[in-house]
């Protein structure tokens, strides 16, 4: 496995609203890359991660990503795995950076 995706996720009960964040390990180079909270279900995590993986490495593919996924967490448990250091933010796609 070259990343390890590690993925939150909460439920909104009263409105039938999902959301998430991700945390990205590169393991091969030390790093990590945070999705921020946001809106989506099923494996639009995944897909995500996949689009910003691609961002710095073209030909990733399903196999070199794990993915473990946490549901039934609180809302400010996955506000808090999707927090980043502000000036290391990449607008497009929308992630956070961290050496």
């Amino acid at each position: 496995m070259q990343y390890i995706a590690i993925t939150k996720e909460y439920r909104d009960k009263v409105n039938g609203n999902s959301y998430f964040s991700t945390r990205i390990e590169d393991v091969e180079n030390d790093r990590m890359y945070i999705l921020p909270f946001q809106y989506g279900y099923g494996t639009q995590s995944e897909h995500e991660t996949k689009k910003v993986i691609k961002c710095f490495n073209k030909n990733v593919s399903w196999n070199d990503i794990k993915f473990i996924k946490i549901d039934r967490c609180l809302k400010r448990e996955v506000k808090q795995h999707g927090q980043g250091i502000e000036e290391n933010y990449i607008s497009n796609p929308g992630y956070y950076y961290q050496d």
